[in-house]
């Protein structure tokens, strides 16, 4: 009866030295951050093989115009890599991850690499949680004017506007192409895989399989890619030249896109890549969503230079400008300087290398005349300008004489 109230004992005492150490520590697990301030975690005695979770938060900053390209991070710096972070935007959330992570069926395959950097939202509440039994330090990085985010923002700009003269370009065209046969090459793999396997069911299975597993490959060589170019540079280089030569060969035997539908759909899908990087390149959604809406309508509905010529052409005919007929001095005038000024043009063409003087004098009548006209003569003689006055003369009397009701006319 003495050993069991010695063991009843131990187990009360060891309950409640528990409970008052786990208010001790949720007492202290939630941090709130500052930028630029360092906080260090130091885990005690007791606590280095049962370590406890510690909430970092961010509370967010104000919104505003200068803080379009916001962006906060929170460093990590510790020494060894015994620790585990889960990401929430309160604290319940991210206590009730770490919970579903200590369940004993707990399984992941799409978990997150250990971060020493942590992107968080600038302009909301959020929270990472760290489980680590060693000593580490954090600290909450404020960026406000961060160069990748206008490089993003400009750069769709660029390509938004562009498409259209990117679609028709055969450079593009191979370039891309390169691209997509560099980063689709698992597909030909699983094409030539499915040709050895008979049945279709089959086939599908092993295909959704490896979809799942070729999406957690692609995260973990997103995660390890500087490791894999440093460390294997040499297969990367190879890989890279046999799959883009193969990618060049295919593209260069299909040929660039003819059909205007083609080029369409290869603008259409350029646009809104771009407008997805104009979206995400900024963490305010309500500014970024503002900048898609103004992009795509000034293209699709208010270009400024189809705008102003509609504009004008609009007002030119809503409003006409009443145009001066030339009078019979200004007519006569206007004749004679535009027949010499054409003359001029004449005389300098004949004298040029284009026009060939001895084969056009052998085809006229009279090539003596055509020379002394390029040499600066006038190009009619005194019986033709003789003529032309009489006949003008002519017509000017029997218009008048019609209008005075003359029959006769002295011209014959």
């Amino acid at each position: 009866m003495g050993t069991v109230n010695v063991l009843v004992s131990i187990f009360v005492l060891t309950s409640l030295m528990d409970i008052a150490l786990s208010q001790g520590t949720n007492n202290n697990k939630i941090k709130f951050l500052e930028p630029d301030r360092v906080l260090r975690y130091t885990p005690q005695e007791w606590n280095v093989y049962r370590p406890g979770l510690v909430v970092y938060c961010h509370r967010g900053q104000a919104p505003a115009v200068l803080n379009t390209f916001l962006t906060a991070t929170l460093k990590l710096d510790c020494d060894h890599e015994d620790f585990n972070q889960y990401a929430g935007s309160t604290p319940a959330e991210v206590e009730s991850h770490w919970q579903d992570d200590q369940s004993l069926f707990s399984f992941n395959l799409f978990a997150s690499k250990k971060r020493r950097l942590v992107e968080l939202d600038p302009f909301n509440q959020s929270c990472i949680g760290i489980v680590s039994s060693g000593t580490y330090d954090v600290t909450l990085l404020l960026n406000r004017f961060d160069v990748w985010r206008v490089g993003m923002l400009l750069f769709g700009l660029l390509s938004f506007f562009s498409a259209k003269s990117l679609s028709k370009n055969p450079l593009f065209y191979y370039f891309g192409g390169i691209l997509i046969g560099v980063a689709s090459s698992a597909l030909i793999i699983v094409y030539f895989f499915s040709k050895l396997i008979p049945y279709r069911p089959v086939m599908y299975g092993v295909m959704l399989g490896g979809w799942t597993l070729g999406i957690c490959g692609l995260q973990m060589l997103y995660e390890n890619v500087r490791l894999i170019v440093v460390l294997y540079r040499h297969y990367v280089f190879w890989y890279l030249f046999i799959v883009g030569s193969i990618s060049f060969l295919l593209c260069y035997r299909m040929g660039p896109p003819r059909d205007q539908r083609s080029k369409q759909i290869i603008q259409w899908a350029l646009q809104l890549m771009a407008l997805a990087l104009i979206f995400f390149s900024t963490h305010q959604r309500p500014m970024s969503a503002m900048i898609v809406t103004l992009v795509a309508s000034s293209y699709f509905l208010f270009v400024p230079i189809a705008l102003c010529r509609w504009l004008v052409n609009k007002y030119y005919r809503l409003f006409p400008s009443t145009r001066r007929l030339l009078t019979a001095e200004e007519f006569e005038q206007q004749g004679i300087v535009e027949t010499a000024k054409a003359l001029d043009q004449l005389r300098e063409y004949c004298r040029s290398p284009e026009c060939k003087q001895w084969k056009t004098m052998l085809s006229l009548h009279d090539p003596v005349r055509f020379a002394s006209f390029v040499e600066g003569s006038q190009h009619l003689i005194d019986e033709e300008i003789e003529e032309h006055d009489t006949s003008t003369y002519c017509e000017d009397y029997s218009s008048s004489s019609n209008e005075n009701n003359h029959v006769s006319s002295p011209c014959h």
